[in-house]
């Protein structure tokens, strides 16, 4: 396996597990929020997946939105010849 591909599987990875994560906590705050009686078993566990998957799903737009930027950035590089210095002089 290529670097490449090593980077963008663990991206992917981690980018589905924080998606997932805030899924978790989303529910979490849903399910403090909404009072017992006004939810279902099946409503609370339907939910529940919903979040989860919803949070998969924004952890692959996580993903996606990295990928776009990584692919973006080699076409805003400095050129070649320049050089990034630093002032002589710190701000007074």
């Amino acid at each position: 396996m290529s670097k490449r591909a090593i980077g963008l599987i663990l991206n992917l990875v981690v980018s589905v597990a924080i998606g997932v994560i805030a899924g978790r906590q989303f529910f979490s705050i849903f399910d403090k929020t909404v009072p017992q009686g006004a939810m279902t078993d099946l409503v609370r566990t339907t939910t529940h997946g919903t979040y989860l998957v919803i949070g998969a799903v924004f952890g692959g737009v996580i993903f996606l939105w990295t990928v776009a930027a990584a692919w973006l950035s080699r076409f805003f590089a400095a050129p070649a010849g320049t050089r990034a210095e630093a002032p002589s002089q710190p701000f007074k």
